[in-house]
């Protein structure tokens, strides 16, 4: 998202991320940010958002919300959406 408002250069995600990967950090399980920031390019995603539809995906288990985009990107990627928006818009 940072990205494509100009807030960021393009692949500044990565070179963060790679900061980021240097601090002494634990997994919390999932791994792969680089999926998730996939997740987020993909279906226009903010950074907070992504990582709730990696972890539905990568724990194979429904995804609650009240975003509609969040929803959407959920859907199409074949995760169960409780909420308002679980059958589209």
């Amino acid at each position: 998202m940072s990205e494509r408002r100009g807030r960021i250069v393009v692949g500044g995600a990565l070179v963060n991320i790679e900061r980021v990967r240097r601090l002494p950090l634990d997994d919390a399980g999932i791994g792969g940010d680089g999926y998730v920031l996939l997740l987020a390019a993909n279906h226009s995603l903010s950074a907070y958002d992504a990582p709730y539809l990696a972890l539905a995906l990568n724990h194979s288990i429904a995804l609650a919300t009240l975003d509609r985009k969040l929803a959407a990107a959920a859907r199409k990627e074949g995760v169960t959406v409780l909420g308002p928006f679980a059958h589209g818009d």
